[in-house]
C-alpha cells in the first residue's frame, strides 16, 4: 500500500503544481486578483502537506 500511496502522492504533487505555476506568474508580475492570492495560498499549503508525508513514506 505504500507503494500506492508515493505514486499517488507524486500524482497529486504535479497536478498541484501545475495549478501552482501560473498564478505564482501572476503574482510575480502583480497581476492577480484577492482571490487567486488566497487559492495560491491554499494550494501551497496543500502541496508542503503533502510534500511533508511524501518524504515520510519515502525515508524508512
Amino acid at each position: 500500500m505504500s507503494e500506492e500511496r508515493v505514486t499517488q502522492l507524486r500524482e497529486n504533487l504535479f497536478q498541484l503544481e501545475r495549478r501552482i505555476r501560473p498564478l505564482e506568474w501572476d503574482a510575480g508580475r502583480n497581476q492577480i486578483n484577492e482571490f487567486k492570492k488566497q487559492q495560491l495560498g491554499r494550494l501551497k499549503e496543500e502541496f508542503t502537506v503533502l510534500q511533508q508525508e511524501l518524504h515520510g513514506l519515502e525515508k524508512p
